[in-house]
């Protein structure tokens, strides 16, 4: 099976071997909380993300600052895949541009939506932008329902073809583009068609469980998408068909590695564990606030952030392995919980 670079084992143990020598590989980055171009009937980060981003976001200035000390503390790669669409902010730009001249590589989740022309594809494959590009199904009127709007889908349509016409997508061992399919029940027939263009083109599938979270519980959604268990493991028997083995989602290296930062500059972890994600357990995020990278240096935000997991890992041990104790079919946000709590228990034993 292809991987998707940013999600790699190599940039994986590599992101690791440096935190371990107390260094800071990673970033996550919220930029915005606006999202203009869907409304997807599952979103995970309502009613934060909305039409117009949130007063107090974070600068590009902030920015800068944030990467080049983050920078002199070995630096390697930059994820954003929470909150809004990262090409509506006024920022990504610059922020994109500052990185190419920096050797940093980026890694992103997006509709897809605001990639209008060739030129702009080939602009984010220039700037070494690897995209998480969502793609639940090539069934138009499905994929609109799912995305809130007629018409939605065919302007994402377009922008996989745009990415491709660009040189994303690769046949060796690794490529830049991922496709995020969230299996529901408006999606599930489609998938294998989209699973087989991913194994044509050098695309990713990345396979997701649909996340009790956000507008899902807000509007009980559970039983009205959730697919039957027999539905489940026929759709596992496609992926590890896909994989040629045992299909799991790959574990983000920004989990447990780095530092989050979200779009109003606050250092936030997942309040049990103390991994960066807030999404990963797949439920609505329970947070606490480390500080704000606005008032303190990163390098003291990541120092407490490494306090906080350690206790957490020492103390709360037992809770932790309760709270993963059940392995995912395919793998949440960044991963298995139960692979990424593993790793985190044999960090701390």
């Amino acid at each position: 099976m292809i991987e998707y670079l940013p999600w790699s084992k190599k940039v994986l143990d590599k992101s690791i071997k440096l935190q371990k020598e107390g260094k800071i590989p990673t970033l996550d980055i919220e930029l915005t909380a606006k999202c203009t171009g869907a409304c997807c009937i599952y979103c995970d980060s309502k009613p934060n993300v909305c039409m117009h981003e949130q007063e107090g976001e974070i600068t590009f200035s902030t920015i800068k600052k944030l990467i080049l000390d983050a920078k002199s503390h070995d630096l390697k790669w930059i994820y954003t895949c929470g909150l809004g669409e990262p090409l509506e902010d006024k920022k990504f730009w610059d922020m994109i541009h500052l990185l190419r001249a920096n050797d940093i590589k980026l890694s992103m989740f997006s509709n897809g939506i605001f990639i209008h022309d060739i030129y702009m594809a080939k602009e984010l494959k220039e700037n070494n932008v690897n995209i998480i590009l969502k793609m639940d199904t090539f069934d138009e009127d499905k994929f609109d329902t799912v995305l809130g709007g007629k018409g939605i889908a065919k302007r994402i349509y377009a922008t996989r073809d745009l990415l491709l016409q660009a040189g994303y997508g690769k046949k060796s061992k690794y490529t830049d583009l991922a496709f995020s399919i969230v299996p529901t029940k408006l999606s599930i027939d489609g998938i294998p068609e989209v699973v087989n263009f991913c194994k044509k083109y050098g695309i990713f599938a990345s396979i997701g469980e649909l996340e009790q979270a956000g507008e899902v519980i807000k509007n009980n959604l559970k039983d009205t998408l959730s697919i039957s268990p027999s539905t489940v493991a026929h759709l596992k028997k496609i992926a590890d068909d896909y994989a040629e083995g045992n299909y799991m989602r790959p574990i983000c290296p920004c989990i447990i590695t780095g530092l989050h930062i979200d779009n109003l500059g606050n250092c936030v972890i997942d309040e049990d564990t103390g991994l960066n994600c807030k999404w990963f357990l797949l439920k609505d995020p329970r947070v606490v606030k480390i500080g704000n990278i606005q008032q303190e240096s990163i390098t003291s935000l990541f120092e407490r952030v490494n306090l906080y997991r350690k206790r957490c890992f020492e103390t709360k041990s037992d809770l932790i392995k309760t709270l993963c104790s059940v392995s995912y079919t395919f793998g949440g946000c960044g991963g298995n919980p139960k692979d990424i709590i593993e790793i985190g228990l044999k960090w701390y034993e």
